[in-house]
């Protein structure tokens, strides 16, 4: 089978795993872009803004106009810095505390799937492989 068709049956599996541990209706206008944001956010504390836009590689602009989009969905808020007045923070809603935690959970799972079909050594090789791959991305971002 063509590694692309490999690609994207286990895609495909993937999202079925994500489905069947998490959303219900609640969740069900989520996109996977705000959940790479959510994670972001999660990852990075309470960034600002810029500190996001800057993490996620994406405009100003963009970022903002994401920011808007989670807090209209009640994912977000938004809080003055302490320190500056002027200076917006973000910070998770409970609700999308709880979106990080169901998907971390469903990529827990995912993995544990992963182990069961693979023996150790089929890991290993797998880590190489990925950690190989991983490398090559980010000399071609450099």
């Amino acid at each position: 089978m063509e590694i692309s068709k490999l690609f994207e049956l286990i895609d495909h599996h993937y999202q079925k795993n994500l489905k069947e541990y998490e959303f219900s209706e609640e969740y069900s206008d989520i996109t996977y872009n705000i959940f790479l944001y959510l994670r972001k956010i999660n990852s990075l504390g309470n960034p600002t803004i810029s500190e996001l836009a800057k993490a996620m590689e994406v405009s100003k602009p963009s970022a903002s106009n994401m920011v808007s989009k989670m807090v209209e969905k009640g994912l977000l808020k938004t809080k003055a810095s302490p320190k500056d007045g002027r200076i917006c923070l973000l910070e998770l809603t409970d609700k999308g505390k709880k979106v990080v935690k169901i998907e971390n959970w469903a990529d827990m799972r995912f993995f544990e799937k992963i182990r069961e079909i693979l023996d150790e050594k089929e890991l290993e090789i797998l880590g190489r492989i990925f950690e190989k791959i991983a490398a090559g991305l980010e000399e071609e971002k450099a």
